[in-house]
């Protein structure tokens, strides 16, 4: 036997039930949470009204055991640009906006459809009667077309886009936290492919998931289990030939994985909270080993090492101080490469950070510059050393002629802001050569050598320096 205690209804205008068993009845828990109000605050959003995560999951879950579990479907709603609105007014007029998205759902909703809030900007839609993929797509859509009118609040307009991700049960999922993932999942993807839109989860979808979840799990040990490496590249004088750089470059082989690449592994670690920790061993290793390559091998060398977004804060400067001092590498043989992104909200912090890591003596280098949405603004604006212009540009030379156009302009207004310029990617002696009568001050390639380990990088290093010996007058 199953009874339902009733409270007051949400904003959607459907009352609460919250089913208990027999035995759950007779507990002293629910004698003391039996009263109506009580449950109203455990199961319902104080700002919006509606359900709350707690009890859409309980509610789905029975729905997906009941046997219209095939039936069942969930949308999450996520508000488009949400931040925006608490950046520019305050955060009472963001949860008012929240209050009006809720209520303008709630009114489109069938009378059985559950709906939740389950984050800050975020709604879920519990449905179980649009089984078949044409009517949820067409009831997804409904929901999105709800955007299209402005809100009013206190008398002004503002308007918002959606993202809506959909998961079905009849795509395998009988777990209802499971099925909110999915739909979560598809949300994102939505959100980073096509804002504004409506995206389905598919088996891909799943499969990323599973493989994003397993490189998390194995790189919050990955430090501790010694997975992590480093590899050198070298970066040569473009009128010489001679190595006068390395780039340190973060490399993880998993025992479980294999080998992982960055471009893979670091969003990930950067999302998951961990590049911090991963940057800072990161910095601290390439200072130790460049600094003993200048003490025995190459007294010149100097180091380039990336830094992530999540790292450019104060903190990085009492990290690169450290580093500097713990491993005696002179400042001005270590460069800090960033990418356009970091300069991009222009801010106070930004500016203080950069002029810190200038007064400690170290170099600051714009990475990939080309590829973002830095205005040329940026190169002056900042206290900068050099530019690194994108593999994108160089691939095409020596014949693609915009590229050469791009590139060759490039050296130009970096130099006439006083910079230093290093191509990326070369990897033919025509590229070689045409960037260096464009005036490139340094070049970084396959031609020149491909990332290798210490070792590789100190015999490369070895080598130069005899031969460099050997020209020199006696």
């Amino acid at each position: 036997m199953t009874e339902q205690v009733s409270v007051p209804a949400t904003a959607s205008g459907v009352p609460l039930h919250f089913a208990h068993d027999d035995a759950t009845l007779k507990s002293p828990t629910v004698q003391r949470v039996a009263d109506g109000r009580l449950l109203h605050a455990l199961f319902v959003d104080s700002l919006t009204g509606v359900y709350n995560r707690a009890y859409a999951t309980g509610r789905a879950q029975q729905l997906l055991k009941s046997a219209r579990a095939a039936r069942v479907a969930m949308l999450v709603v996520n508000v488009d640009g949400f931040s925006r609105i608490n950046d520019i007014a305050d955060y009472d007029l963001g949860d008012r906006l929240l209050r009006s998205v809720a209520q303008r759902l709630a009114r489109a909703l069938a009378t059985n459809d559950l709906l939740a809030r389950i984050g800050g900007d975020e709604f879920l839609i519990v449905t179980e009667h649009h089984g078949h993929m044409p009517m949820l797509a067409a009831f997804a859509q409904q929901m999105l077309a709800l955007f299209a009118e402005p809100f009013v609040i206190a008398g002004r307009e503002y308007r918002v886009s959606a993202s809506v991700g959909v998961a079905r049960s009849n795509d395998g999922a009988r777990d209802a936290s499971l099925l909110m993932r999915d739909a979560g999942a598809a949300m994102r993807r939505a959100k980073v492919h096509a804002p504004g839109n409506v995206c389905f989860f598919t088996r891909d979808m799943k499969e990323a998931a599973q493989r994003r979840f397993a490189i998390e799990n194995r790189l919050r040990d990955a430090l501790k289990a010694g997975e992590l490496t480093i590899a050198y590249q070298p970066v040569v004088a473009a009128a010489s030939r001679e190595t006068i750089a390395v780039e340190a470059l973060l490399r993880w082989t998993s025992s479980e994985l294999g080998d992982v690449a960055p471009a893979e592994f670091i969003p990930i670690a950067e999302q998951a909270g961990l590049m911090e920790d991963i940057g800072d061993w990161v910095l601290e290793q390439a200072c130790a080993q460049v600094a003993n390559w200048r003490w025995s091998i190459a007294p010149d060398v100097s180091v380039s090492v990336n830094i992530s977004p999540v790292q450019f804060n104060a903190r990085l400067v009492q990290r690169v101080a450290a580093c500097l001092a713990n491993s005696g590498l002179d400042p001005s043989a270590l460069q800090l490469e960033i990418t356009e992104g970091i300069l991009l909200p222009d801010d106070a912090t930004v500016r203080a950070t950069m002029a810190a890591l200038a007064k400690l003596g170290v170099t600051l280098a714009i990475d990939d510059f080309g590829t973002g949405y830095a205005s040329l603004s940026y190169l002056k604006r900042f206290a900068l050393h050099g530019l690194k212009i994108d593999r994108s540009f160089v691939a095409g030379l020596p014949d693609d002629t915009d590229c050469a156009a791009i590139a060759e302009a490039l050296v130009k207004m970096a130099h006439a802001c006083g910079m230093c310029v290093t191509a990326e990617g070369v990897e033919t002696e025509q590229q070689a050569v045409m960037l260096r009568e464009m005036g490139c001050d340094a070049l970084q390639g396959y031609l020149f050598g491909r990332p290798g380990t210490a070792a590789d990088c100190a015999g490369r290093l070895s080598d130069a320096d005899r031969f460099r010996r050997k020209r020199m007058p006696r």
